[in-house]
């Protein structure tokens, strides 16, 4: 993994992120599907996984933004091997995909190819203060 030497202040929220990388417009009403996942199984994750759940995601009206093997660990410890975040056009767009035939399907052979600490999270694109 790669290391990195700087030092932030204060910690980043996901969303504050987000907005960093995509800018505001990012925000109009996207939502984002990020999932970490620790692929045990690599020849079967890319066969019986990838080639059916990544055209199911272009399908629609999304977009794969990142798929990195190697993030950058700025706090905190990572114990997987791949997120992917992926941006839909809205909640209902990101929701309707998760629970498509041709999506549900697939899940079964990621997580024969998965250890059990993969997360699959659901964003609604908001920046929210924290609470004081």
């Amino acid at each position: 993994m790669r290391e990195y030497s700087h030092v932030y202040e204060k910690p980043l929220t996901t969303a504050a992120i987000v907005a960093t990388l995509f800018g505001e417009a990012a925000f109009a009403e996207a939502t984002y599907l990020v999932a970490t996942i620790s692929v045990t199984e690599c020849d079967a994750y890319m066969a019986d996984y990838s080639s059916v759940a990544v055209p199911a995601i272009l399908s629609d009206d999304s977009e794969i933004l990142v798929g990195d093997t190697k993030p950058m660990i700025v706090e905190g410890t990572y114990n997987h091997n791949r997120t992917v975040v992926v941006k839909f056009p809205s909640e209902e767009a990101a929701v309707g995909f998760y629970g498509s035939p041709e999506y549900q399907v697939v899940i079964p052979f990621r997580h024969v190819a998965t250890n059990v600490d993969t997360s699959v999270l659901l964003l609604a694109a908001q920046l929210v203060p924290p609470s004081e």
